[in-house]
């Protein structure tokens, strides 16, 4: 709990940091894309270290890309 309250106050410093020059030269898009990058990380952050287990995307990428690659190793041998 202690981290995840450590990780919330170094989340806010940065955005009050990075956000100020932001605003200062009207980058909207910018602000939505930097908002949306640091509350997904500090979201990710968090959990781990909370200890829940986030699985790995690798392992959603090769479960759709391995029928084709034995098809086409199939194919070529």
């Amino acid at each position: 709990m202690l981290y995840s309250i450590g990780i919330l106050i170094i989340s806010i410093l940065i955005s009050i940091y990075e956000l100020r020059p932001l605003m200062k030269k009207k980058f909207y898009k910018e602000i939505v894309c930097f908002c949306f990058l640091l509350s997904s990380g500090t979201l990710l952050t968090i959990l781990i270290a909370l200890g829940v287990n986030i699985p790995n995307p690798l392992d959603w990428i090769i479960t759709f890309i391995k029928p084709l690659t034995d098809l086409i190793d199939s194919l070529l041998t």
